[in-house]
């Protein structure tokens, strides 16, 4: 009998170990380059995908956007925090900070060339907005509406506010949480 118990055991050991990994998602890596703004809406990002969807999500900063483009080009990175003036450069094109048409421009040309999906803006004259691979759209298909609820919540005023609470990596991820749990968004 107590074989039969620790064979048992033993089975549901085996078959939870089998089972774990499956459970467990991808990490999805966000991007941003190195900007105190844009990485205080990736932390903000980040927490808000990690508390509302278990999933983990690692934020890493590059020294420049040539850099992180590269990373999203080899699959390294699935999202990203970009801001429409720094897309129309990339683009080829002039800078048209804060205007709609330049919003809409960005969105429809980074589908169309880089398979990128921007998500709606964050408030603000720069335009911020998560830009995500079609990969990731495809795998994490909640994502646009959990991330679009920033684009309500984060303000140029609110933003600005954040920033000069911000005094190190640990204080941003801190900000962050207290803004959000002030929002209700966590």
């Amino acid at each position: 009998m107590k074989k039969l118990i620790t064979l048992a055991v033993l089975t549901t050991v085996l078959i939870v170990a089998q089972i774990s990994p499956a459970c467990v998602g991808k990490t999805i890596m966000l991007g941003v380059p190195n900007s105190a703004s844009e990485k205080l809406l990736a932390d903000m990002a980040s927490i808000m995908i990690s508390e509302r969807t278990g999933s983990a999500v690692k934020v890493q900063v590059f020294k420049d956007s040539k850099e992180l483009y590269s990373a999203v080009k080899q699959g390294k990175v699935n999202v990203i925090i970009e801001a429409t003036d720094r897309a129309l450069e990339m683009l080829g094109k002039p800078k048209a900070s804060g205007t709609a048409g330049s919003y809409e421009y960005v969105k429809s040309e980074y589908r169309k060339s880089m398979n990128l999906v921007w998500l709606d803006p964050f408030g603000g004259a720069r335009q911020y907005a998560p830009v995500l691979t079609a990969e990731t759209l495809a795998s994490y298909p909640a994502l646009p509406k959990l991330l679009n609820k920033l684009s309500g919540a984060v303000t140029s005023e609110t933003c600005t506010k954040l920033l000069r609470s911000v005094d190190s990596d640990e204080r941003s991820r801190k900000v962050s949480r207290d803004f959000l749990k002030g929002k209700k968004l966590i």
